[in-house]
């Protein structure tokens, strides 16, 4: 189950709205987004105030081998470098109206508030919220040019050997290999779009096994789908095994989830969902991109 900080009311005129109200508008837009939210169940949460315009990240590079000796002595003394990078911090939102007779319609004859105007400006940011995670800036996305995990400057790449599925576990594999070169021990987990995950559902050859099944245990932190996954150049047609930590890349949250709702001059509640969030990859070699699949 995904957590999330419960809304708030910003300014004093969101009392508008009565406080079962609010509980039920969080709820089912909570509901909403859950399934959508891929991004949030791989990277840990690093919280900031929401005034936040940028946050500061390092790249590390490791410290010189250890020495081996008879008695201990001599000094073999240095430090990893930290190569110190800025993340953007970003504001998604996206408005809706709720009319205001129909908010006394609800309450004047105690049925359910209508929540279908939130709850779309609520998946429309969760979209763009897997995007930019997941993602990044790509061809055709403007992002502030902050990367996600398929575009982060210096992660590995695995080209593919085509022919999905038959080649699924070989390209996974050897994914996992070039990880593990660098240090990255896993558990990994596995992301990509539903038509690559729909090959991983066809049987193997004389059997009643799915490829899904023969690929799950290398991948003990999950196998994920989401169709937020681009390339850096728009393409559909890669895939990534990554090494979930907060060592190795994180969601930067200055506020979760919420909605911010104003009354207009024609008695209408003007309503935002916006959340302050952003990816800040520190170990771009925990991230594999399998390219160019077919």
């Amino acid at each position: 189950m995904i957590a999330m900080q419960p809304f708030r009311r910003v300014g004093q005129d969101t009392a508008l709205l009565t406080d079962d109200e609010l509980i039920y508008i969080e709820t089912r837009t909570v509901e909403t987004v859950r399934p959508m939210l891929v991004g949030r169940r791989l990277f840990p949460v690093f919280t900031v105030p929401a005034g936040c315009i940028t946050v500061r990240g390092y790249r590390r590079t490791d410290m010189s081998q250890a020495r081996i000796s008879l008695y201990g002595q001599g000094k073999n003394k240095d430090r990893s470098i930290k190569t110190p990078f800025d993340v953007t911090v970003p504001v998604i939102h996206k408005e809706f109206t709720l009319n205001w007779r129909d908010l006394l319609a609800t309450r004047n004859q105690s049925i359910p508030l209508d929540t279908q105007e939130i709850e779309n400006a609520a998946r429309q940011v969760a979209e763009e919220e897997d995007k930019l995670l997941l993602s990044g800036e790509y061809t055709g996305f403007r992002a502030l040019g902050i990367e996600g995990l398929a575009t982060a400057t210096n992660r590995n790449t695995e080209a593919s050997a085509g022919a999905w599925p038959a080649n699924a576990l070989a390209d996974c594999s050897d994914a996992i290999a070039e990880l593990e070169a660098d240090g990255h021990q896993g558990p990994y987990a596995l992301i990509l779009r539903s038509d690559w995950a729909a090959k991983l559902r066809q049987l193997v050859s004389n059997t009643a096994t799915m490829y899904q099944a023969v690929i799950n245990p290398l991948f003990q932190a999950g196998v994920y789908v989401s169709d937020n996954l681009y390339t850096s150049a728009g393409g559909t047609d890669s895939a990534l095994v990554v090494e979930p930590s907060q060592e190795n890349f994180e969601m930067v949250v200055g506020t979760d989830l919420s909605v911010f709702t104003k009354q207009d001059e024609d008695m209408n509640l003007q309503g935002k969902v916006f959340e302050i969030i952003s990816p800040r990859v520190k170990r771009p070699a925990s991230i594999c991109e399998i390219t160019g699949l077919t």
